[in-house]
């Protein structure tokens, strides 16, 4: 009988730890902010009618003084599909706007409300498939009055001048992008930090938005490459892996690589830091070079040797954590399109999550069941997962992990404590964007379409659940990937 009420005491002692982990987690590590678990809830004021428009989340409020924002996709450029992308009558590819966020942070937030902080910024509309979505995704550039970058502190997250505005549409459980986020910034080094709010363009509501950092250099809160910069011929750098884009929206100078001939170059690799005003010739020349001898270094005879091996270059810790994230939720764009490379000066490569919009599932081409590992198969992971300490690395990570952040309790907890927090906005969102509902099936076959916000949350939540248990028997299975008899031409 002792052991039995052992047994429930140190249950009860589990489940209560799993409960406070998230808010524990972030004190011990990073200090990671949850916004559901650090913010209040709704509680309705008593001070004013239905009528007045009221909510506890951040209210960004956007007039482009009636011009018309640039960014849709009017075509494609040639075979590999390189969009082409409105601009405006000056041929410029952002407009200028009035920018405004009201964020009261002990009581609700009203339209009427002092901002916490009104500026001018460049606009547009940004993302890849997103930008076919009647609710588009937003890119924000925060400019002073002579035109200058305006580093402003937004929602509690530190001070920058650029941010994207992610509108959750093809993910109607509302949630993937701030779970996956919050999630991967507890276990790696960096993630961009995010905060739910509500937005109004133009004074129309567009509904439930994700104000997200966009990976660039920054203060502590992002990357702090700046502090690495050291004089003219090296700096710390920002690569992005990503489908061919126009030089004067997103990139700054291509680099010719292995990943190019691994994917019939359907993708660039781009230098997005430093950036244009920043990079000369002779700085470009030399990140160039640093990345083709890692490359050299990785598909090379040598590549697990200690002394020329890739080992040298990347930090294993943070490149396992990104593997592991990306295949438990079956990221298929992860280390392929939006994948992001970033180097200090004197230091190793390390890599940072975006984009978990077709994560778990939500694939609008293809269906992806719980089974099965693919990370493996993309660049520079098809060469990692050969080498035998790596897949060691892998399958522990993934058993400690599984026990927290990846166990069905915690995730589920995560994802009801989020709704709940949420509260009316939900049904705010979903009643402005109903058609997403009832008529916007893109997924195929079209059987995996959901109608409804609780079937979506529902459909997430078992996926992860069969994702675990599958993961769960066949982890330990990369080890025949990495097995000297599977890779005996790579090794002697």
């Amino acid at each position: 009988m002792k052991f039995r009420i052992f047994g429930i005491a140190m249950a009860a002692l589990m489940l209560l730890s799993l409960h406070f982990l998230p808010k524990a987690s972030a004190e011990e590590s990073h200090g990671r902010y949850h916004q559901h678990l650090e913010e209040p809830g709704y509680t309705p004021c008593e001070d004013h009618g239905k009528n007045v428009f009221c909510s506890h989340l951040p209210l960004v409020v956007i007039d482009t003084e009636g011009q018309e924002i640039p960014g849709a996709i009017t075509g494609y450029a040639d075979r590999f599909n390189t969009s082409i992308y409105t601009k405006t009558a000056e041929n410029t590819s952002m407009i200028n706007v009035s920018v405004s966020v009201i964020d009261n942070k002990e009581g609700n937030n009203h339209l009427t409300d002092t901002a916490d902080f009104t500026t001018r910024s460049l606009f547009r509309i940004r993302g890849n498939t997103s930008r076919r979505f009647e609710k588009s995704p937003y890119l924000m550039d925060f400019v002073d009055d002579s035109g200058g970058n305006n580093e402003i502190e937004v929602m509690g997250m530190d001070a920058h001048h650029e941010w994207a505005l992610n509108g959750p549409y093809l993910d109607k459980s509302l949630v993937r992008n701030y779970m996956w986020y919050n999630i991967s910034g507890e276990m790696m080094e960096y993630a961009p930090n995010v905060r739910y709010c509500e937005l109004f363009l133009n004074g129309e509501y567009r509904g439930l938005y994700l104000m997200v950092e966009t990976i660039t250099d920054g203060e502590a809160g992002r990357l702090n490459l700046e502090e690495s910069y050291k004089g003219e011929n090296m700096t710390g750098y920002l690569l992005r892996i990503d489908r061919p884009t126009e030089e004067e929206i997103e990139t700054t100078r291509n680099i010719y690589s292995f990943v190019e001939r691994m994917n019939i170059s359907l993708e660039d690799v781009a230098i997005r830091y430093p950036g244009k005003n920043n990079l000369t010739p002779e700085l470009a020349k030399e990140i160039e070079g640093d990345f083709a001898r890692f490359e050299k270094s990785l598909y090379s005879f040598d590549y697990d040797k200690e002394d020329y091996g890739y080992q040298n270059w990347i930090d294993m810790d943070n490149f396992v954590d990104y593997y592991l994230i990306n295949e438990f939720t079956h990221n298929v764009d992860a280390g392929r399109f939006s994948t992001y490379y970033y180097k200090e000066v004197g230091g190793k490569f390390k890599m940072c999550v975006w984009d978990f919009n077709n994560s778990c599932d939500n694939f609008v081409e293809d269906a992806f069941g719980a089974e099965g590992m693919f990370v493996g198969e993309k660049p520079f992971f098809f060469m990692l997962v050969k080498d035998e300490e790596f897949v060691e690395r892998i399958i522990s990570r993934y058993h400690e992990v599984r026990s927290t952040y990846f166990s069905d309790t915690w995730m589920e907890r995560y994802i009801d404590e989020t709704m709940q927090w949420l509260g009316p906005a939900v049904e705010r969102n979903n009643e402005r964007w109903r058609y997403a509902f009832t008529d916007y099936e893109p997924l195929q076959p079209e059987s995996r379409n959901l109608h409804s916000h609780e079937e979506a949350v529902e459909q997430l939540k078992t996926w992860l659940r069969e994702r675990g248990a599958w993961m769960d028997k066949n982890i330990d299975a990369l080890r025949a990937v990495a097995h000297p008899s599977r890779n005996k031409v790579y090794n002697n």
